[in-house]
């Protein structure tokens, strides 16, 4: 099983849990609620009818209580609240007990009772019982939810993993057949385009040197180089989709990986009448973990979409900074800029920020996957005068930090 298939599994059978989890929740503290209600309501019919029965019998000089396992105890006091006399082994009756009418708990001689009274003749009937059984029974209700709750809700993970397993399955084969799919459709679409742009390349060479010019076939070259692009990207996508969630990295140099990329893209930006420059701020090293070929990647998306919808005459840079624990990467332009309502979309596939220029819109879904698989987040922010700022902000290497800690 794929470590891609695996944690699609495990994310349903989390999910399944926790819902499963907050329902058996809601469950046990409605069982809770309606048997704690139901326990106490026994207690007080039991109450009741034990002191109204007492309180049709009149001069009665001993109070008798039949239920010697769970006994009602009663007091029988004159108007003044004198106990007159009470039921055998009954705790003294504290003051506030002898007013007490309808049930209310209180805590009489070491114990939780339910005290209620009536008045009968001459005084007051004031009886108690013990809550004890209540709670014992509503403690064994909760250690048995307790215990048997997260065993269901392992049985329920397993299933749910299980299940996930099995869902996911056709997914992931579906989702592996389109990559390859993908992939190898692009691979062998590069050899044609290979040819035709080598064979178009030669005619207009030919063209050339004989003085002519052919407008239909120079349209023809530049289409395949721009098919070409698109191919390319798709392919690199295609195989950076399969590959495994956690890459082997490096500790990468920033600066480095800059200045090269601003090197390979001056005559890019020559040939568009534009400055590019590579502003160093006084940074010397600042590694990143990541792939050194995926940095390169980036540099060059970042650049090339610069260098694509700056218009003539503009400029373009590239800046490497480092805060407290970060590593800043950023390409600025003075092009049209993006529009904050578009910058949300903007590194989807074929999404792109602005309608000017040629892109297909693959470059920054590019530069998004190699940001999102190497832990890091974007910003994006207006340029004063017009234009736009993407920068890329890092985590510092890992390395990096060991090497500050060690003396």
């Amino acid at each position: 099983m794929s470590t891609r298939l695996h944690n699609r599994a495990l994310r349903i059978a989390l999910i399944t849990t926790a819902l499963v989890t907050v329902l058996m929740v809601a469950l046990c503290v409605a069982v809770d609620v309606i048997v704690a209600h139901t326990l106490r309501s026994s207690a007080t019919d039991r109450l009741t009818s034990e002191l109204t029965q007492l309180a049709r019998q009149p001069g009665t000089s001993t109070l008798l209580e039949p239920d010697v396992d769970d006994p009602v105890l009663v007091w029988h006091t004159n108007a003044s609240g004198a106990v007159i006399v009470s039921t055998a082994g009954a705790p003294s009756l504290p003051r506030s007990a002898v007013t007490a009418t309808s049930p209310v708990e209180m805590h009489l001689d070491g114990a939780d009772v339910l005290v209620a009274g009536t008045s009968i003749r001459g005084g007051r009937l004031v009886g108690a019982v013990s809550l004890g059984n209540e709670s014992k029974t509503l403690t064994a209700l909760l250690v048995t939810e307790a215990i048997v709750g997260p065993i269901l809700l392992a049985f329920v993970f397993a299933g749910a993993f299980v299940v996930g397993r099995q869902t996911a399955g056709p997914i992931e084969r579906a989702r592996r057949r389109q990559l390859e799919f993908t992939a190898d459709a692009s691979h062998e679409l590069r050899t044609p385009l290979a040819v035709i742009e080598a064979e178009t390349s030669l005619a207009l060479t030919n063209l050339e040197s004989a003085g002519a010019d052919d407008p239909t076939l120079r349209r023809v070259a530049d289409e395949t180089r721009r098919m070409r692009s698109i191919v390319e990207d798709l392919l690199w996508l295609a195989r950076f989709d399969a590959l495994p969630p956690d890459p082997v990295t490096e500790p990468v140099d920033i600066v480095t990986a800059a200045d090269v990329g601003a090197q390979r893209f001056v005559p890019v930006a020559e040939q568009a009448g534009l400055h590019l420059e590579h502003r160093k701020q006084g940074v010397t090293l600042a590694l990143v973990d990541a792939p050194p070929d995926w940095i390169d990647r980036l540099v060059g998306v970042l650049l090339d979409n610069a260098c694509r919808y700056t218009p003539a005459g503009g400029s373009v840079h590239i800046a490497v900074g480092q805060e407290r624990d970060h590593v800043r990467l950023t390409v600025s332009d003075n092009g049209p800029g993006i529009p904050p309502e578009r910058r949300a979309r903007i590194f989807e596939r074929f999404r792109r920020g602005t309608s000017d220029g040629d892109g297909a819109g693959l470059g920054l879904a590019i530069g998004n996957a190699i940001v999102e698989a190497t832990r890091g987040r974007w910003q994006i922010a207006d340029v004063p005068g017009g234009g736009a700022s993407v920068s890329v902000v890092w985590p510092h290497s890992r390395t990096r930090l060991v090497d500050r800690v060690e003396p």
